[in-house]
């Protein structure tokens, strides 16, 4: 249970009320070396977990939702709060959140419909989550000390916009997939008495 890769996820989750405390108060900087440091315990607990061969089921509960805490607070406080003065718009974090839902929703359907039990992340899944975990870091850097990047973060808005759509078809797409897969499965195993 007591991993090092469980302890690293265990202090991303930690980081996550600082990372929040530190935005409130206007403290940018600190914000970013947080949310950096978040993103850094993230790489290191996986590198760990498999060079160790410590993977475990907490670890895998855990893992996914320190990362999605820190992201949905990290959007809604940069999209919402008044201090801040280069906001992420309101339209990336309404398209972010309303992605992650209908996952969601899909992926419990196929699971109490059709028993399917893992769907794992595609490449368009990882590179949105990516992408907006670098949208993010880049609007904390640019209300910090690098308003100069507020161009870049315009750009990035967009992108992270369409991959995000992206990899919400992507996953439906393949959810869809699975779907028949199943279907068909169920009416040949019908058809032949199984």
């Amino acid at each position: 249970m007591l991993t090092v890769p469980n302890l690293l996820t265990l202090l991303r989750l930690f980081l996550v009320p600082c990372f929040i405390v530190a935005s409130f108060h206007g403290r940018f900087t600190l914000a970013l070396v947080l949310f950096v440091s978040a993103a850094v315990t993230d790489i290191f607990d996986g590198m760990i977990a498999r060079r160790f061969n410590q993977r475990s089921r907490l670890g895998a509960l855990l893992d996914p939702a320190a990362d999605k805490t820190m992201l949905i607070c990290g959007y809604l406080f940069y999209t919402l709060h008044p201090i801040v003065k280069v906001p992420i718009p309101n339209w990336l974090t309404f398209t972010v959140f309303i992605r992650d839902l209908v996952i969601i929703v899909f992926a419990y359907l196929l699971y109490t419909r059709v028993q399917v039990k893992r769907f794992p992340p595609s490449w368009a899944g990882k590179t949105s989550t990516v992408l907006q975990a670098v949208t993010l870091g880049a609007t904390i850097a640019t209300n910090a000390f690098a308003p100069k990047l507020e161009p870049f973060c315009e750009i990035l808005f967009r992108i992270a916009l369409g991959i995000t759509l992206y990899s919400g078809f992507d996953y439906l797409r393949r959810g869809k997939g699975l779907l028949e897969n199943s279907q068909n499965v169920s009416l040949t195993g019908a058809a032949t008495g199984h």
